[in-house]
């Protein structure tokens, strides 16, 4: 497969961080950078098609919206007693 090159800079200590990893997964650090993109990429247009499709239930009528002060009082209702940490 054809790449492109694509120059970042990054902090030294990202990229340690970087070549860490490479080593411990028997990659080279363009592997793993590539990995983190795909990832990141992957999450990003999730979110991004998944708020698209939510707009378009809200614009059409088909949600079901719950005020903040109603989703703000049920977790009230259902953490009521319990201690954090």
């Amino acid at each position: 497969m054809s790449k492109d090159t694509l120059a970042v800079r990054v902090d030294p200590a990202l990229r340690e961080r970087l070549d860490r990893l490479a080593d411990a997964f028997g990659q080279t650090r363009s592997s793993i950078i590539n990995d983190a993109l795909r990832q990141f990429a992957d999450h990003q247009e999730w979110q991004v098609e998944l708020i698209a499709e939510r707009a378009k239930s809200i614009a059409s009528g088909d949600a079901t919206l719950v005020a903040h002060e109603d989703v703000l009082a049920k977790f009230d209702e259902r953490f009521a007693g319990k201690k954090a940490g």
